[in-house]
């Protein structure tokens, strides 16, 4: 292409964190660069500007877990202390980039949610003439307001004025393009709106099925609040109650204004001696040995953008139960998938993981739907938005 093309990656660089935001941006990353040249930038929220990247923020794009990497409860918390900010932002001042630059084949391309300064300042930073294209998640923090700390409620309303301006913009799923629209006042025919459901590869080196013993159930999901992992917990207590044997593993980093409640929770579920863990934020290392371990997976979750977790589940071959409702409903219909129509209902929730547990039939009826699925891989993902961006033909 001509010009320049810009991509914000500042929550892939800067820590370990590996959730479903920074699974996309690192793969769009690495497949727009096998394309053309392009240059990754990350936002100093000291220093109010953008600059390109460090050694280490570079490496962290290309390879976030190191060598003996240690579980995180919130990676980009532990390895980013306030003073360690203040050094980098220091180090940034001459990497720092001139958006004010009169040039309409620049492009700047947005894949993460951000709620920081870049909302105040990037309309005076960036020239008028400069392409913006963004990718849409969701807006789940304006379900329940009530749950929500205000401050965080006024600044995704401002990124979602930010957004909204954006040429372009990728919506994750149907459920989060109808989303964007009602919230912020986008018509339903605009064509600057398109849904690209995310894709999935297979991990390069899938390891053999090393099943337990006694069943493990995986979760893969942050603690967070639409996570529903209280009902989860409730649903499984109530089947080791009643003497099932099987072992509960959660994978995933913590949601400061949630976690503490599940944390408490699995805390009393230990002290019976229940068989549970947190694992916290883990390598993909030891996520994969974990998918190999395992016999399905549970993702409880009330609503969501999509639903990454569940096609990451199915394409290792492991049948997940979910949610059939919006985005998990888009996901989930393509088979291996159990659905919950009330998750909310820990009994439900409870006669899902009882029936998988039970019925070898019907577990293998949907390890057998996960193998026949087809799975869109990130290279035909990126050349379709990139199209859709119309950057490619």
């Amino acid at each position: 292409m001509e010009g320049e093309f810009f991509i914000d990656v500042t929550q892939s660089c800067r820590s370990s964190n590996n959730s479903g935001i920074q699974v996309v941006t690192r793969n769009l990353y690495h497949q727009i660069s096998k394309i053309f040249p392009i240059t990754p930038i990350t936002w100093d929220n000291l220093i109010c500007r953008y600059s390109h990247l460090n050694h280490q923020e570079l490496k962290n794009l290309h390879s976030p877990f190191g060598d003996n990497y240690k579980a995180k409860a919130r990676p980009n918390k532990e390895e980013n202390p306030f003073y360690k900010e203040i050094y980098s932002a220091l180090t940034r001042l001459n990497k720092r980039i001139n958006f004010k630059i009169k040039d309409r084949k620049n492009i700047i391309f947005f894949p993460e949610v951000f709620r920081d300064k870049r909302l105040f300042y990037l309309p005076k930073i960036l020239d008028s003439n400069l392409k913006k294209v963004a990718i849409f998640y969701d807006a789940n923090v304006l379900r329940f307001p009530e749950k929500t700390p205000p401050k965080r409620l006024k600044n995704f309303e401002n990124y979602l004025n930010f957004i909204s301006d954006c040429d372009s913009i990728s919506c994750i799923s149907n459920e989060s393009k109808i989303a964007l629209e009602r919230t912020a006042g986008i018509n339903n025919h605009s064509q600057k709106l398109a849904v690209h459901h995310l894709p999935v590869s297979k991990p390069i080196n899938q390891l053999s099925n090393k099943v337990q013993k006694t069943p493990l159930i995986l979760c893969v999901s942050t603690l967070g609040y639409n996570k529903n992992h209280l009902t989860l917990l409730q649903a499984v207590e109530n089947l080791w109650k009643k003497g099932f044997l099987f072992q509960l593993e959660l994978v995933g980093q913590s949601d400061p204004s949630w976690a503490p409640k599940v944390l408490k929770t699995i805390d009393q579920l230990k002290e019976k001696k229940r068989p549970i863990k947190w694992l916290r934020h883990i390598s993909q290392e030891e996520l994969e040995i974990k998918y190999s371990e395992c016999q399905l997976t549970v993702y409880p979750s009330l609503f969501e953008g999509f639903g990454l977790p569940i096609l990451e589940s199915l394409i290792r071959g492991k049948p997940c139960i979910c949610g059939s409702n919006g985005a998990l409903g888009e996901v989930s219909r393509g088979g291996g998938c159990l659905n919950v129509e009330n998750q909310s209902d820990a009994k439900e929730i409870e006669k899902s993981i009882f029936k998988l547990l039970n019925d070898a039939e019907l577990l293998k009826k949907l390890t057998l739907e996960t193998k026949k699925r087809i799975y869109e891989d990130w290279n035909s993902y990126t050349r379709k938005i990139l199209t859709s961006f119309s950057i490619l033909k």
